[in-house]
Order: structure tokens, then C-alpha cells, then sequence
């Protein structure tokens, strides 16, 4: 039996059909129960997708290269304490202390007492040194901190960049509970040395912030611990790390970021803690965040991208039923490009982040829901008489 030829064809015809609403809010039923079911796997989990090895928004540093066009930071100087023992780090700290810097940022953890006199020594440094921040470790279950010297400093702050277990270092926490509770390492360096800055980042009020980087290591000016003493001219009203960095095959604190050069199944981690640290102290001193679109406004969008492709699967189900496996999976493929490099231009011309996963998900979906769609509503109107455009046979 033939379809009844038709007026006014085309998806616009069923933008406003019943049909291409119901089949789109169960697009999004169908998204909501597997997030539901599945939260052990996460697949459909947009927030626990982004968390993962691979985030599409990484192809910005990646594949757009967003980062390589800064020039050298010469507000931020790492020193590195290479393989120095307490003792040696003492030594650099008060060299550090000779050149009067904003701040000196201590990217160590000192995990249980050693030589009495040394761990004096370092004592009385942190003790009365009010420019120095000293780091600690959070405990994600007790919030219980992990430095030796923690309760010696004057001043201190957490080097977590979440809680949370991130594989790829995305996010960071800029204070955890409330600013006067919990504050986190570069938070604490910034509220020092530009408090101006660091009220801004309080007024933003997000308990997680984007990391945008936009250095790698050879963008800054790094100071062997050793040569110190030769560059206190250098160090003079600045903001100094003081950390480790590994070298070789020695990942010792240093983590996966988005810099990283492989995409998937990061096999080397690319950049040390405290580099990490000093592009977060550079992106609060700038004010130069990652803005993100707002959760609703991200399912809004999902919502209409899927409804109006939902309109071009049913046109091309209904009248040219022959073409639409070939028609709907080239419209599927061509539009999950076309949103990621959207969003990828909108990320790097603007530094705003929106989040199309589930707009990708939704489209990916759509056909085998409308399969279910179809079959549900012959049903019902062989039984009840339901009016459906899905009741005439589909031409061959």
C-alpha cells in the first residue's frame, strides 16, 4: 500500500507534529533512566564523561593550540628543589626569603619528623615568615591534613586540586566548605599577593573552577634550587614556587592535564604539581577563567537540537523511508563534528565552555528511540485508535 502523497513535506511539515514531541521527550526519558541505571558504568553521565581520559574540549589545546601564544610569565618564578633533603630546602627558603618576593609558595609535603635540629630550623622558617604559604594534604574522607609542619607555618593552603579522584587534572577547588575554612594552595598565594584578585575569585563562588592553562613548563622561568643565590635580583617582588619537578621517567608529582599530547589512553604524565599551581595562580592574577554555561541552559539546548532533528528523521522516515538508514546516520556523524567544533571555537575565541555532550548523546539516540517510538504508537492505534503519523505503511 502506497502513502497518500503529501503537502508541505519536508521536516518543517513535522516540527510541530505531536509525534516529534513525544518521540524527543522520550530521547530524554530514555537519557535520564540509563544515567539512573548505569551509574556504576557513567555512560551516558555527561559530568562523569568529562572526568575520564579524553574530554573533547582538550582538542583546544591540542588541536587549536591555545595555549602556545602566551608569552614567558615573568610574575611567577619556579624554583626547583631537585633532590635537595631538608636541610638543602632550609638553605633555599631563607636564600628565596634574601631576594623579599610577594610570596613564597612551598609545593612540599613533609610527612613525618627527621633530624631534630633540621626540622628546627625549618620550623622557625615557616614560623616567622608570614610571606610563606605552606602546603598540606586533604583527606578526601576526613579532611584530616597530611605535613609535618602543617601547624608550624603561619599560613597555609591545600595543594588538592579536587576531592575528587581526577585522572586528568580539569578542575580545582578554590576553597572547600567556605573560604575561612579550607582554602587551597594557589587561593592562599593569591589572597597575599593581590588580594584584589583573590576577592574576585571568592565572589565568583564556585566550589569547582576550569583550569585554564595557558603555560607549559618551558613558559616559565624555572630556577634550579642550586643557583638561587645568582638570580635574588630576579625573585625581588615576585611570586615564587618552590617544588619538585621530575624529570625523565620520573613522574614523581606530576599529573595528566590537557596539555598532555596524547588525547586518549594517556600513557605519560606531562606536568608537575606545581606548574599546575602556578596556572592557577595565573589564571585568578588575570582573571582570566574558563566560563561555563549553566547546567539547564546545556539540557535546553540538548532539547531543541534534538527536537528539530528529530523533525528531519520522521520527514525522511515517512516519505523517503528507502534513504533514511544512509540520510540519518550521515545527519547524525555530520552533526556530532559540527557541535564539537562549535563548541571548540566558541572554548577557544571566548574561553566559554558548552557542554554538547548531551546534545551529541541525544542525537545518537534518536533513531533507535524513534524505532521504539514507531512500533509503541502502531500499537496503540491498531488497539485504540491512536492518530499517529506512523499508521500508513512506509514506501519502498
Amino acid at each position: 500500500m502506497k502513502t497518500p502523497k503529501l503537502k508541505n513535506t519536508g521536516m518543517y511539515r513535522y516540527l510541530l507534529k505531536r509525534d516529534t514531541l513525544l518521540a524527543t521527550i522520550l530521547v530524554f526519558l530514555v537519557i535520564g533512566l540509563f544515567t539512573k541505571l548505569e551509574k556504576e558504568l557513567s555512560i551516558l553521565d555527561p559530568k562523569e564523561i568529562s572526568s575520564k581520559d579524553f574530554d573533547y574540549n582538550d582538542l583546544a589545546f591540542n588541536l587549536l593550540n591555545k595555549h602556545t601564544n602566551i608569552a614567558t610569565d615573568t610574575g611567577i618564578y619556579i624554583v626547583n628543589i631537585g633532590d635537595a633533603d631538608r636541610k638543602g630546602i632550609a638553605k633555599i627558603i631563607d636564600q628565596v626569603s634574601l631576594a623579599q618576593p610577594k610570596v613564597i609558595g612551598i609545593d612540599v609535603l613533609f610527612d613525618h619528623p627527621t633530624n631534630r635540629d633540621t626540622d628546627a630550623a625549618l620550623t622557625n622558617v615557616f614560623a616567622h615568615n608570614k610571606r610563606i604559604v605552606m602546603a598540606y594534604q586533604l583527606d578526601s574522607v576526613a579532611h584530616h591534613t597530611h605535613n609535618y609542619f602543617y601547624n608550624k607555618a603561619v599560613t597555609s593552603g591545600y595543594v588538592n586540586f579536587t576531592l575528587d579522584n581526577q585522572n586528568v587534572i580539569r578542575q580545582f577547588s578554590p576553597y572547600i566548605g567556605s573560604p575561612d575554612s579550607s582554602l587551597s594552595f594557589a587561593a592562599t598565594i593569591v589572597k597575599i599577593s593581590n588580594l584584589p584578585q583573590y576577592n574576585l575569585l571568592i565572589a565568583r563562588r564556585n566550589s569547582s573552577e576550569p583550569i585554564n592553562y595557558t603555560r607549559s613548563e618551558d613558559k616559565f622561568i624555572i630556577i634550579q634550587g642550586a643557583d638561587v643565590k645568582d638570580h635574588l635580583a630576579d625573585l625581588k617582588g615576585k611570586i615564587v614556587l618552590l617544588g619538585y619537578l621530575s624529570t625523565g621517567s620520573n613522574y614523581e608529582d606530576k599529573h595528566f592535564t590537557p596539555l598532555n599530547a596524547k588525547l586518549t589512553g594517556k600513557a605519560m604524565p606531562d606536568l608537575s604539581g606545581v606548574l599546575i599551581h602556578a596556572n592557577i595562580v595565573r589564571m585568578i592574577l588575570d582573571t582570566n577563567y574558563i566560563h561555563q554555561s549553566p547546567t539547564w541552559l546545556n539540557w535546553l539546548l540538548a532539547f531543541v537540537i534534538c527536537w528539530l532533528h528529530m523533525a528531519f528523521f520522521i520527514s525522511y522516515f515517512i516519505e523517503k523511508h528507502i534513504w533514511f538508514h544512509l540520510a540519518a546516520k550521515l545527519v547524525q556523524l555530520i552533526s556530532a563534528i559540527f557541535f564539537i567544533f562549535l563548541s571548540l571555537f566558541v572554548f577557544y575565541s571566548f574561553n566559554t565552555q558548552i557542554n554538547m555532550t548531551q546534545s551529541i548523546i541525544a542525537i545518537v539516540l534518536a533513531i533507535d528511540v524513534l524505532y521504539f517510538y514507531e512500533a509503541g504508537v502502531k500499537w496503540l492505534h491498531q488497539k485504540r485508535g491512536y492518530k499517529t503519523l506512523f499508521h500508513h505503511e512506509h514506501p519502498v
